[in-house]
């Protein structure tokens, strides 16, 4: 039941208030770099406490890495990661033993293991598990890389509105809880990975996204859209022999297959079962419907926590569907480094005063207290908003493993999306490479 994967396989462990969650990775390549710092930017996207909806429960997220990594590559043995629960409230469950919380698994789960499931915050059942499943795909998207994939998750609405404030505000009115709808993005698949029928790419990630709690449904492409179109619309016309196509109706997969072109597709995600609203729901000692008001801390919109998920468990998917088609060697190529690298963009002029001191502190370092950062990804984006025009700016690779006390990932008050923030000065001796950016 907590198994998945062909050649590319997961095991996933432990429940919401027992003392770890973990993870075990079997057929990941030998050589691939991975530290602890390669998961600290997908585990603070998905972490409560964060940003406002989600829980007020913090835990820390530290990746215990106890096996399968030598040196900060991977071995070719099986992988196996812990975290550890330290922020339970348990007391706030004891009323479940007798009054099963509405849309969540108490019931089902009672009635199944005959009453000695762990009942405690969900338990095996637990949103606290997609911990687990978010380093699984920090795990697999380090893979895919070396295909040149690359999967981006975002929230499209909170409760029909494309603004998630306002989304939030009406839940936050009603004093109840809200869901919401994503659409994820992955490039780079070659054609062909998938197979027809019963292990068809639709299929088989498909499976994986509604192991995430709170996932109602999931369309490719123009999805149920589909219906309402005549055939000569809804076709997409192949404009050459890579198979790029005019229009992508089916979302990059056609016969189960990937067909070259972005695959596309949205998920549909549930309010928050555990709602401050009073219920009523069935007291299995006596037999009588009682009214239930749920204790412990909970989301106001689990959607929001979602994307890094989202991503997760889809490039859990296209792993083992790479690894089925050979396109990754079961030995990595040498990689120069095995640290997580960050980025930092800076003029020339300062950065030079800095290279003959033994550290670099930005002159907004004094008020903000932190020095801003980011990811690969993210440097064009940060490049557009604050830097047009400017020339003579340089990039800094800077090595995560020699900052890693002192980073964290912070949301943006103005973009959803998380950076870094160094809060210390930055030695000069975790800079890696500094890259000239063309100008502007």
């Amino acid at each position: 039941m907590n198994q998945y994967g062909t050649l590319f396989t997961v095991t996933i462990f432990g429940e919401s208030h027992g003392p770890k969650i973990g993870i075990v990775i079997g057929g990941c390549p030998a050589g691939l770099a991975l530290t602890p710092e390669h998961f600290l930017y997908d585990l603070e996207r998905r972490k409560g406490g964060n940003q406002k909806g989600t829980t007020p429960r913090k835990e820390a997220d530290y990746p215990i890495i106890v096996s399968g990594v030598f040196n900060g590559f991977t071995t070719g043995a099986p992988i196996t990661i812990l975290f550890e629960n330290a922020n339970t409230r348990s007391g706030d469950y004891e009323k479940l033993r007798a009054i099963p919380r509405p849309g969540h698994a108490d019931f089902v789960a009672h009635k199944k293991f005959g009453g000695f499931e762990d009942y405690r915050g969900g338990g095996h059942f637990s949103g606290r598990l997609t911990t687990c499943l978010v380093a699984i795909g920090v795990v697999a998207k380090l893979l895919l890389q070396h295909c040149g994939v690359s999967i981006r998750a975002n929230i499209d609405s909170i409760r029909g509105m494309p603004s998630i404030q306002e989304g939030l505000q009406k839940a936050i009115a009603a004093k109840d809880s809200v869901g919401g709808v994503l659409s994820c993005t992955v490039t780079g698949v070659p054609i062909g990975w998938g197979q027809p029928f019963f292990n068809s790419l639709e299929s088989e990630i498909s499976k994986l996204v509604f192991a995430i709690p709170a996932i109602r449904g999931i369309e490719f492409g123009t999805g149920f859209a589909a219906a309402e179109m005549l055939g000569s619309e809804h076709n997409d016309a192949i404009e050459n022999t890579q198979g790029t196509t005019t229009t992508n109706h089916a979302g990059g997969i056609v016969g189960g297959i990937s067909n070259g072109n972005d695959l596309f597709f949205k998920v549909a995600v549930k309010p928050t079962s555990s709602t401050p609203k009073p219920q009523q729901t069935l007291n299995w000692e006596t037999g009588e419907t009682d009214v239930l008001e749920v204790k412990g801390r909970h989301d106001l919109c689990i959607a929001l926590r979602v994307p890094p998920v989202l991503e997760a468990v889809t490039a859990l998917a296209l792993a083992d569907a790479a690894l089925q088609m050979q396109a990754i060697p079961t030995v990595l190529p040498k990689q120069a480094s095995s640290s997580h690298i960050v980025y930092h963009i800076v003029s020339k002029s300062v950065w030079e005063t800095a290279s003959l001191q033994e550290t670099y502190t930005p002159e907004g370092f004094a008020s903000e207290g932190f020095i801003h950062l980011c990811e690969k990804h993210q440097v064009a984006g940060v490049i557009q908003r604050y830097y047009v025009g400017v020339n003579d700016l340089l990039l800094l690779h800077i090595d995560a493993a020699h900052i890693a006390e002192h980073l964290r990932y912070e949301q943006s008050p103005t973009l959803y999306d998380w950076f870094p923030h160094l809060y210390n000065a930055l030695p000069i001796s975790a800079v890696n490479v500094v890259e000239t950016l063309p100008n502007a």
